[in-house]
């Protein structure tokens, strides 16, 4: 099937009228993310709970066989269901064993086993024959960081899926610091285009530390000036200072530990920025509402009783809405967050969990 491009699939989602496969394909995560959440938003808000599966990839659910039944699963109720693969990267370009000019002999030897036991494992089978044939009642959707395009079944998902990229921020291809700058004044414009359509402003210093905080990442860019946004409440000026508290350097190292301690210490700053590490390191939603709820029972219920009951019931909230698909998960998760440090939460981006088309 021909690639489609954003304004069409956005006419797609507009009319309802989907197709059978597709795959949302690139390093853009936040955007991809909306266009997800614009997915879900096909289906009625009643039916989603029973009508919505968002699984991951390799996952529980997330795999082939399991990826294919969800598909061919009546809707219990409405009349479509909708079948959302996250980090299909991982099915689609699954890592490849180290090689021994690369690694010790040991390492190189238990990677390629450890590779060759995921490929056994692997039975693509299912969603081969799925994918040749999918349910008329079904949409089914990878979302994937990359895809290896010499494998059998990518093959097969080129041909018979709607293929759309979502590349980022791009500047005309240029070498050396004339390239670097052209990427960076694109990025520039881009948040400036962000902040005048949020009515807001940047100062020039906030707009210079986001940008080099990036990386060129355009993810971690448009993520940096979510939680920006989000920290910085009713405000209608962003200021450097905002920027330091949120936006981590590219570099930074994962403290798995880091998100609940910034909590328990009310840093609400810091524990948006770590918050945001996790995501980007892949790390699974409900995995971190699990932490937090083991650190709500047993630290904040010792410590300040008064708050645990409150807590608890954003902990119960933040998780419904995630199973319900009720919203965007890392907005769902950055609210939350905020909540548990005590700080009051603003609306921003459109209100609670959810992410501007």
């Amino acid at each position: 099937m021909p690639a489609l491009d954003h304004a069409a699939l956005r006419k797609q989602l507009a009319t309802g009228k989907l197709g059978r496969v597709y795959v949302l394909l690139g390093e853009d995560v936040k955007l991809i993310d909306r266009m997800v959440d614009a997915f879900e938003a096909t289906i009625d808000e009643a039916d989603r709970p029973f009508a919505v599966d968002r699984v991951y990839a390799t996952e529980a659910g997330g795999t082939p066989v399991e990826i294919a039944a969800a598909c061919r699963s009546l809707p219990m109720l409405g009349d479509r269901r909708l079948v959302v693969v996250m980090r299909a990267e991982r099915l689609l370009k699954p890592k490849r064993a180290t090689k021994a000019s690369e690694a010790s002999d040991s390492e190189a030897a238990q990677e390629g086993a450890e590779a060759e036991s995921d490929a056994a494992a692997t039975d693509f089978a299912p969603l081969e024959d799925y994918v040749a044939g999918p349910a008329s009642f079904a949409t089914l959707v990878f979302v994937a960081t990359e895809i290896d395009r010499s494998r059998r079944f990518t093959k097969m998902l080129d041909k018979q899926a709607s293929v759309v990229t979502f590349g980022g921020i791009r500047a005309e291809p240029k070498s050396g610091q004339a390239g670097q700058h052209d990427a960076q004044s694109a990025a520039r414009q881009f948040v400036q285009e962000e902040m005048a359509r949020e009515g807001r402003t940047i100062d020039t210093p906030a707009l210079k530390m986001l940008v080099e905080r990036s990386g060129g990442d355009i993810s971690k860019l448009r993520g940096d000036l979510e939680r920006v946004l989000l920290f910085a409440g009713d405000r209608k000026a962003i200021v450097g200072a905002d920027v330091d508290e949120i936006a981590t350097d590219a570099s930074s190292v994962q403290d798995d530990w880091a998100v609940t301690n910034a909590i328990g210490s009310g840093d609400a700053g810091r524990a948006l920025r770590e918050l945001a590490l996790r995501f980007e390191r892949g790390d699974s939603p409900h995995g971190i509402v699990g932490q937090l709820r083991w650190w709500v029972s047993n630290q904040l219920a010792a410590s300040a009783p008064e708050r645990a009951r409150p807590a608890l019931d954003a902990l119960l909230r933040t998780d419904l809405a995630l199973k319900s698909s009720g919203g965007d998960n890392q907005v769902l998760l950055e609210r939350l967050v905020v909540e548990l440090t005590g700080r009051p939460v603003a609306r921003a981006f459109g209100g609670y969990g959810s992410r501007r088309q």
